[in-house]
């Protein structure tokens, strides 16, 4: 006997960063499903973090495009985005990412992004008109200084030796860069909503995992503050206070007042692209998931902005997750973590298909008891 009516189970899941994609995860619990006898339809997601072109380019059936670029230190390296028509889906982490460093390669003070500007020169050297950017995974906290400046803007420096511009930055001459990109239109897809500057933004917040020491993250701020204010005087736009401006080190901010980039969640919007409000109609029952499910999961992620729709529709949602923190666990009907069934943290990542394949079966008895207790 088939609980569902006829409906399915909906697999919408993030990746779970260092483990499984978003794919892996649908294609081992769909199969576990499977072995019941239970229909699922898999939509795998992205909040514009690691992972989210590759989610976007199977959705828009694009295909893979193959370059040379930059990682976060200048170093020459394959790297590869995706193309359908005139649009190319790039993400910065592909070129240069912190997943590309060594723990003892973080360098605040060089590290840059010009990698990224690399691989979206190539997009439009080959026709690309619409650029649909997705910027999570950054190593540097440049304000996109580096991918700017391979873009076409001139960056004016003082005596500094270092690779991140924005340590030394005094000014910048944008001609060259807005006639370049007049006729481009930028979609960025953020997976953060800090602003740029202050306690929440891009330095404070994301620095120290970057590398940065208190210091530098002081002195960062400062810079970034200094770069705002060179973009207000220089595009009239004010960044200081935008959301998302604090995404990527900064990146957005500068794309915004330089090249009106429109910055946009990307979980709404891989949402949006998946269908997800059409096919949650037919759901019996909703199962996402992430690496982390805490506070944080709540604000704009993909696991918090799905239960927050099930909810809505008064469709029963269900996470599987590395880890969870308690606070998050009344938005879930139930969260089942794979550490419960790991020795530790990192057996748990490092053999994550196998106990993912574990929740998901104690997910589907937990289903049948629910749908038979009465």
């Amino acid at each position: 006997m088939n609980f569902l009516h006829g409906r399915h189970v909906l697999l919408a899941p993030n990746a779970f960063k260092g483990s499984l994609s978003a794919f892996d995860f649908c294609k081992i619990v769909e199969a576990e499903f499977e072995k019941c006898g239970l229909s699922t339809l898999s939509l795998p997601l992205g909040d514009g973090g690691d992972g989210t072109a590759e989610i976007i380019a199977w959705y828009m059936k694009a295909i893979p495009v193959e370059t040379i670029t930059k990682d976060a230190l200048g170093r020459e390296r394959m790297s590869f985005y995706y193309r359908h028509e005139d649009t190319a889906i790039i993400e910065l982490a592909a070129a240069c990412g912190l997943k590309h460093l060594k723990r003892e390669e973080y360098d605040i003070l060089n590290t840059n992004t010009a990698g990224f500007g690399v691989l979206i020169n190539h997009a439009i050297a080959h026709g690309a008109k619409e650029l649909i950017l997705c910027v999570g995974g950054s190593a540097s906290v440049d304000g996109g200084t580096g991918a700017l400046r391979e873009m076409g803007l001139t960056i004016v420096n003082g005596d500094s030796l270092n690779n991140n511009y924005i340590t030394d930055i005094k000014d910048i001459n944008i001609d060259f860069l807005q006639d370049k990109f007049k006729d481009i239109h930028i979609t960025i897809l953020c997976d953060v909503d800090n602003l740029l500057c202050g306690a929440e933004g891009a330095a404070a917040v994301f620095g120290p995992q970057k590398g940065a020491s208190p210091k530098q993250v002081v002195m960062l701020d400062k810079q970034l503050h200094y770069f705002a204010d060179l973009l207000h005087m220089k595009t009239g736009k004010e960044v200081l206070h935008l959301k998302h401006g604090g995404a990527a080190g900064g990146i957005t901010a500068a794309m915004y007042a330089l090249l009106d980039a429109d910055l946009v969640s990307g979980s709404s919007y891989c949402l949006s692209l998946a269908r997800f409000h059409e096919h949650l109609a037919g759901a019996a029952v909703v199962i996402t998931g992430e690496g982390k499910i805490d506070l944080q999961s709540l604000y704009g992620k993909i696991p918090g902005t799905v239960a927050s729709l099930c909810k809505q529709q008064g469709v029963p949602v269900y996470a599987i997750t590395g880890l969870s923190d308690k606070q998050v666990t009344p938005y879930f009907d139930q969260i089942f973590t794979l550490i419960h069934y790991a020795r530790s943290v990192n057996d748990s990542i490092t053999n994550a298909s196998h106990y993912l394949k574990i929740a998901t079966q104690a997910l589907i008895d937990t289903l049948y008891t629910s749908a038979y207790s009465d």
